[in-house]
């Protein structure tokens, strides 16, 4: 779709339901209708700031982006966010509150120099709406959860040290977080506040409902040294040796299976697929994952399906995936990162099959119910 104006060479959709919810939010406002006025028109200027420090950091990383405004606030998506570091994406994370928090200093400090209007007029008023708009609302996003910045600052943090192995983890203390903010919104008596605690609870709680655990043995397991001699491989498998091997450089030599014979790795693909993609190969992880996949449509399993296919740009695949059988299988989680990367022409299907699959519209028939 095209775009109603360009910030900074940045594309900006504008969705009416912005505007709506902004009045809402600023329903107290409604006798004045001046300042009702002035504060749809902070909110609209500090969410493009927002989203423009998004914007910002991606293009610092080679990565067009978009902004759109809608409903919930707004929302700045690349197609090239899958090529990012984790330390990168965390960068890009802290961008929007980063960019407020700059702008909120900037006004306060402009403000105690000069007086910006009377106590208590309008422009006043509208300097603490900045300030709270752009501080307060920033600061409260970089609470550790999701979907908020913060929850994806943690999530990147976690994933640049270890991988993917804390995915729950990181969810239990969004979580945790959701519960404290709920039970000081309850103290202060912030309905709105409250409510929004509870419904970023429920998310993370239902995110983390859709994470499978990963079993205390899968996590102790390590490559044996010493099996059993294994039956005899279907034509045309690779062994772990094998891929090893090519991983290393070191070509396997003819006959070396016979002398190794007694030395095999672990036949379970989603083990050897989660493994790369942890090592950073994951155009070497897609064939494991899709096999597993296909074999066993486990939520685990498809996330980690979908972030090597977003890593190695192979949309027309997911695409595949997504119309797949076994697309239900995909947890909230696995269909908000695709919905990250979605959004270009070429990329639309991938919006549509998302929200087909969140309503239910478009049920596969040969899945087992």
């Amino acid at each position: 779709m095209r775009p109603h104006f360009h910030v900074a060479g940045f594309p900006v959709r504008l969705h009416p339901l912005f505007f709506v919810v902004s009045l809402m939010t600023g329903w107290t406002l409604s006798s004045e209708p001046a300042r009702l006025a002035l504060w749809v028109g902070i909110v609209f200027v500090s969410v493009l700031l927002h989203e423009l420090g998004h914007a910002l950091a991606f293009r610092r990383y080679g990565c067009p982006a978009r902004i759109e405004l809608h409903g919930m606030g707004g929302t700045t998506q690349t197609h090239d966010a899958a090529h990012l570091t984790h330390p990168q994406s965390a960068f890009v994370s802290f961008a929007g509150p980063g960019i407020g928090f700059l702008a909120g200093g900037l006004i306060w400090g402009l403000s105690q120099l000069v007086p910006l209007g009377e106590p208590g007029g309008l422009a006043d008023q509208g300097v603490r709406q900045f300030l709270w708009v752009n501080i307060g609302w920033g600061l409260f996003n970089l609470l550790p959860m999701q979907p908020l910045d913060g929850g994806h600052l943690l999530a990147d943090l976690v994933r640049a040290r270890s991988g993917y192995r804390h995915e729950r983890a990181v969810l239990g203390v969004g979580i945790a977080t959701a519960v404290v903010v709920l039970g000081l919104a309850i103290g202060s008596k912030q309905l709105w506040l409250g409510m929004l605690a509870m419904v970023l609870g429920v998310m993370n709680l239902e995110q983390l409902r859709r994470t499978p655990k990963r079993r205390p043995a899968e996590r102790r397991r390590a490559l044996p040294r010493v099996v059993r001699k294994p039956r005899a491989a279907p034509a045309g498998a690779v062994s772990i040796e094998q891929l090893m091997d090519e991983l290393r450089g070191t070509p396997r030599p003819p006959g070396a299976a016979d002398a190794d014979d007694d030395l095999e790795g672990p036949h379970d693909p989603a083990l050897v697929g989660e493994m790369l993609l942890d090592n950073g190969l994951p155009e070497l992880a897609v064939g494991s994952l899709q096999s597993a996949f296909t074999q066993a449509p486990l939520p685990r399993t498809g996330h980690a399906l979908v972030l090597a296919l977003l890593h190695t740009g192979r949309l027309q695949e997911l695409a595949s995936l997504l119309d797949s059988s076994h697309a239900r299988q995909l947890s909230e989680d696995t269909l908000a990162l695709i919905s990250e990367h979605a959004g270009t022409a070429s990329e639309a299907t991938l919006t549509e099959r998302i929200t087909a699959l969140r309503h239910g519209r478009t049920p596969a028939t040969d899945e087992p119910r």
